[in-house]
């Protein structure tokens, strides 16, 4: 939830194909093909009405009532081949979050969801792949596997389940740091990828991703009795279509990241005592700064999939373990496995005090003021972006920071790593191309007017130029949350004044410009390619994140998912 102007123009949908990639009218993985960039080369059919709902997450209720009501989960996006149709399903038992008494004047109690006894407590229950397919115009399950893949501890979102159809396979994450290889049509185990070295305790972190046949992902290993505070290992992983392994450190492939170092920390507001940030200057005038903290190694984000530049370049975003705010961009050799360039993320913005707020009175304009320094953009293990391949060779990825407002900017570099542009966005999304244009969610999770949390607002999606320069905007201007009962009639009550966040983290483009995209408000929305409404179709209920993905299949069907619910939305 909260939290030099390019001068090639971004190919059309067709061009942007990769040679490699298995054909635009399928969704193989995370963005569709290799780029990750979303977009197809069929139309999408009007939103008129729904022709599947299956209800994949049965635990949308209690996953709720420990967060408050929104629904903290990172979803898998259907993956689409002809009329076979992959997506998850949860099963086992969901084992609740402790609770603690509420702080008075409440009363009752409260979920308490993230302390230590609670890091495994999603180790209950089961992720599992099913296949569906078309008969008589409704999906039926053709086969279904149980994985032994478990998140890995620690983040607020619920991590990512994200397997990919490769050829006549699907390859799906397992338990320590493992691939289970099926035929896709029958669901027959035909390998179990294990690369050697890896524990029980390592994890399939993120998406997994295909290119040119190859296999790639990403595995952390980490302590099982300190997770969060032992220094992890992590690896860039890819198997071979005969299932030969290799990979590569991170400690490796990221230059000039710190090694065994310490980092500056932030701040923290004494909530006693609180005073601008940030504090103020020494005695003898000199900024203070924050303490310095363990950086720990690079680790990729854990919702992140590795992306492909046509050329077979592999772009990467990661973190240091204990301090997000030195973060890394950076490009591998795929035949080497190889550091080719990496860019760090900090010192990259302009922003915070005197800018987009008011500070402490010492402050120089344009500093974080948890840090006192230049604004960094960071990998965030609560967001789901990932880099998107451009076709000049470079590459996009959507960072958060701490000046922006709960939101992040969207980084543009080139084939050589050199940082171009960003644009101020709305966190958590991997953005798609629409011929020469760049879309992307652009929420306001704090008020543009006044800087505070109690009046959110405006949500739109955007349209940037290469430049990222908007092109247009479309604002979500619905007002009313609303529930579809068992016999499809709505309730709908107006409750948002300012509109519904855009919940999507991965946004579709059809082959004539379309954007699909999903809300908050529950609606599936169809935006036409010069920023105004051509369609709309209420899937479920209003409901905070999930932030979740749209697919479109061969037959322009669009895929979409709330409140646990996959959708399938055509006429």
């Amino acid at each position: 939830m909260n939290r030099a102007v390019v001068l090639v123009a971004l190919a059309a949908c067709g061009d942007n194909a990769h040679p490699h990639d298995p054909g635009c009218d399928a969704w193989h993985q995370w963005g569709n093909n290799a780029a990750h960039s979303g977009d197809t080369c069929v139309s999408g059919q009007p939103l008129q009405q729904s022709f599947a709902d299956i209800v994949f997450d049965p635990f949308v209720p209690q996953e709720a009532l420990d967060t408050t009501g929104d629904l903290i989960v990172h979803y898998q996006v259907p993956l689409l081949d002809q009329d076979a149709v992959y997506m998850m399903q949860k099963g086992g038992t969901y084992t609740p979050c402790e609770r603690k008494p509420a702080t008075p004047p409440a009363t009752g109690t409260v979920p308490d969801c993230f302390e230590p006894d609670e890091l495994y407590r999603l180790d209950s229950q089961i992720w599992s792949e099913v296949r569906y397919s078309w008969h008589d115009g409704a999906l039926a399950a053709d086969w279904q596997f149980d994985s032994d893949w478990t998140p890995e501890p620690g983040p607020f979102f619920e991590p990512m389940f994200q397997p990919v159809v490769v050829g006549s396979q699907i390859a799906i994450p397992g338990a320590g740091g493992t691939l289970w290889e099926l035929d896709a049509v029958t669901g027959k185990v035909l390998r179990h990828v294990q690369p050697p070295g890896f524990t029980a305790d390592t994890y399939v972190a993120g998406a997994l991703a295909v290119d040119a046949g190859i296999i790639y992902y990403n595995a952390v290993a980490l302590d099982h009795d300190a997770p969060l505070t032992t220094p992890a290992r992590a690896w860039l992983v890819a198997v071979a279509p005969d299932g030969g392994v290799r990979y590569a450190d991170y400690a490796d492939l990221v230059g000039g990241a710190p090694r065994g170092e310490t980092c500056y920390g932030t701040f923290q507001i004494d909530p006693d005592n609180p005073q601008p940030l940030p504090p103020p200057d020494n005695p003898d005038g000199t900024h203070v700064y924050p303490m310095k903290v363990a950086c720990g190694p690079q680790v990729p984000g854990i919702n992140t999939a590795p992306a492909f530049a046509a050329d077979g370049t592999v772009f990467v975003a990661t973190h240091a373990q204990f301090d997000e705010e030195y973060s890394y961009l950076s490009a591998v050799n795929p035949g080497t496995m190889s550091a080719n360039w990496s860019a760090s993320l900090r010192g990259l913005l302009y922003g915070g005090c005197g800018i987009d707020f008011a500070c402490a009175n010492n402050a120089q304009t344009g500093v974080d003021p948890y840090t006192n320094m230049t604004p960094a953009a960071f990998v965030d293990d609560d967001s789901s972006s990932t880099p998107v391949a451009l076709p000049d060779g470079g590459v996009l990825y959507g960072a958060l920071d701490d000046v922006s407002l709960d939101r992040g900017h969207l980084l543009r570099f080139t084939d050589k790593g050199a940082y171009v542009t960003s644009y101020n966005f709305g966190w958590d999304s991997t953005p798609a191309l629409a011929g020469d244009e760049i879309i992307i969610k652009d929420n306001n999770y704090i008020s543009f007017t006044d800087r505070t949390d109690e009046d959110p607002g405006p949500y739109y999606i955007t349209a940037l130029d290469s430049s990222l320069d908007p092109v247009w905007q479309f604002e979500n201007t619905n007002t009313e949350s609303c529930t579809r009962a068992p016999d499809g009639s709505l309730t709908c009550v107006s409750d948002h004044p300012k509109g519904f966040e855009w919940c999507v983290n991965a946004p579709a483009v059809d082959a004539d410009g379309v954007v699909y995209a999903n809300s908050e408000d529950g609606n599936l929305y169809a935006i036409a390619p010069d920023g105004t409404l051509r369609d709309k179709f209420f899937l479920d209920q209003s409901i905070g994140a999930a932030y979740t993905p749209v697919a479109l299949d061969h037959a322009g069907r669009i895929f979409a998912i709330n409140n646990g619910h996959m959708m399938v939305v055509a006429n």
